[in-house]
């Protein structure tokens, strides 16, 4: 299987919306894991994320708007030239979330966290006209998950209820 193949394989799966809503899990558990600095743990978590996109079947119906956004996602990473960059600017906002919890700075973390989630709503429009508003459903969801237990966490901080995670 060549690199081609493998990628529609992939991608074929990825329109599951289960690798979509998983994310965000795998979010929690990576951060979760900076913060208390395991950094096994960080490897381990974001294997698993990166290879979740794949862990379940083709989805038999297919949403149209998403089709198109994955379609533009997988034409970035067909191409040497735009699969480094797509790469290079993905790790820069996962290494800069990692270091913000690494650091256990729980607010500039959050703050990373949402530029980049809403950042990747506003890339799929920008590029991919009215199919990019398809992820705003497993974003927000994503958004409210994740700022959710952020602020949780903050408020108990705050009152003294969780000294250290």
């Amino acid at each position: 299987m060549d690199f081609q193949e493998m990628l529609n394989w992939a991608f074929e799966r990825h329109l599951n919306p289960l690798s979509w809503y998983i994310r965000p899990v795998f979010l929690i558990i990576l951060v979760y894991f900076a913060y208390i600095r395991r950094m096994k743990g960080v490897i381990l978590t974001f294997v698993l994320m990166m290879s979740s996109m794949f862990w379940f079947p083709a989805p038999e119906k297919i949403n149209p708007q998403m089709e198109k956004v994955l379609e533009y996602e997988q034409m970035l990473l067909s191409n040497p030239v735009t699969f480094a960059l797509t790469i290079a600017f993905m790790m820069v906002f996962v290494v800069s979330i990692l270091i913000a919890f690494w650091k256990k700075s729980i607010k500039l973390g959050l703050v990373i966290l949402n530029v980049t989630l809403i950042g990747k709503v506003l890339l799929a429009l920008l590029f991919t006209g009215e199919d990019g508003w398809a992820p705003l459903g497993n974003t927000v969801f994503g958004l409210i998950l994740i700022n959710g237990i952020g602020f949780f966490i903050l408020r108990m901080k705050g009152k003294k209820i969780v000294k250290e995670i």
